[in-house]
């Protein structure tokens, strides 16, 4: 009784009326079928599995870790195994691998500390450098380097 008064209101107040109906009404019948066959309803799609473990295999995590360990980054490994690279690192850490930090060398820092401080910005300093200016950035906060406004702020 609730879905009569839910199409006859729709169809008088929406301007989508007749093809989101017809939708519903596909929808309702198909529904109706499904429960009065008593089976489940089938999705198109089976659903996705979300965890590292059921997804992949000893075998794929074991390549993982050999890519790593042959020098291949986090980042093209996860791109050669549809993961991102959160997920290899967390496969790297369960296995016992430790990994790698591409932190900066002292003679990277101070070249980067003379840069900003001579008024270049992260992400010029970063291109000379070859890092991204987010790891400029860190780098300098973790030297007491003292950081420019970047909006311009006193």
């Amino acid at each position: 009784m609730t879905g009569l008064l839910f199409v006859e209101v729709m169809s008088r107040y929406s301007n989508h009326a007749p093809p989101l109906l017809d939708k519903l009404q596909k929808l309702a019948q198909s529904v109706a079928l499904d429960i009065e066959a008593g089976r489940p309803i089938d999705p198109a799609e089976p659903p996705r599995v979300h965890k590292l473990d059921e997804r992949l295999d000893s075998e794929t995590m074991a390549r993982i870790v050999g890519e790593y360990e042959a020098g291949g980054s986090s980042e093209s490994i996860g791109t050669l195994f549809c993961l991102s690279k959160r997920s290899v690192i967390k496969i790297l850490r369960e296995a016992g691998v430790k990994v790698r930090y591409p932190r900066m060398t002292e003679a990277e820092l101070r070249r980067a500390t003379m840069l900003y401080n001579s008024g270049s910005s992260l992400v010029e300093v970063g291109n000379r450098l070859g890092r991204d200016h987010s790891t400029i950035h860190k780098a300098l906060q973790r030297a007491g380097v003292r950081m420019r406004d970047s909006h311009g702020r006193p």
